[in-house]
């Protein structure tokens, strides 16, 4: 069953969110089982809402890249984590997602 996850980073940097992705590799080589990645700074640190297929695949990316990745560059903050069912999915200008990610502040390289 599909699931949306969302983690709460609490102190969470700019450059630390970076740091996290280029470590783990995923905006390259992204984890099989993740169908969008979505990040929102919010009070205090970053909210990252995904959707996956299934909440197994997103304990295997936990455990197997983003654990490892984040001890790898010295990261150690409080993480808020939900996983709920998908209950719908709707994305009417799925077309036009690669010009928004060309000028989301968060992009690889920005």
């Amino acid at each position: 069953m599909a699931v949306i996850t969302t983690i709460d980073v609490a102190g969470l940097t700019p450059t630390e969110y970076r740091a996290i992705l280029d470590q783990m590799g995923v905006e390259h080589n992204p984890e099989p089982g993740l169908y969008l990645h979505l990040t929102a700074r919010i009070e205090g640190g970053y909210r990252i809402t995904e959707v996956w297929d299934t909440s197994e695949n997103f304990d295997a990316f936990m455990k197997a890249r983003l654990a490892p990745g984040a001890e790898a560059i010295g990261l150690d903050r409080q993480m808020t984590i939900t996983i709920e069912p998908l209950y719908n999915i709707f994305a009417p200008r799925l077309g036009e997602m690669p010009a928004l990610v060309e000028t989301a502040e968060g992009r690889p390289g920005a």
